[in-house]
């Protein structure tokens, strides 16, 4: 089917995986704090940030999809 999608192998470790959205978050707020002046600063900080948050959501509302198909 076109809509079939395999998975492929995580080439990341585990643990890195689990820390990229701390790791957006941190920088986003390093840009903020050093380049919050400048409009550019302030636009990468901000989506840093944003794409932490959504990360972070995302894998939340795959993790209580996956809990309730298990049970």
């Amino acid at each position: 089917m076109w809509m079939e999608v395999q998975m492929r192998k995580m080439w990341l470790p585990p643990r890195l995986y689990r820390l990229l959205p701390l790791a957006y978050l941190l920088s986003g707020l390093l840009m903020l704090a050093k380049f919050g002046d400048d409009p550019l600063g302030l636009l990468s900080g901000a989506m840093l940030c944003a794409a932490a948050v959504l990360v972070w959501a995302l894998r939340v509302h795959a993790g209580s999809k996956t809990n309730a198909h298990k049970q």
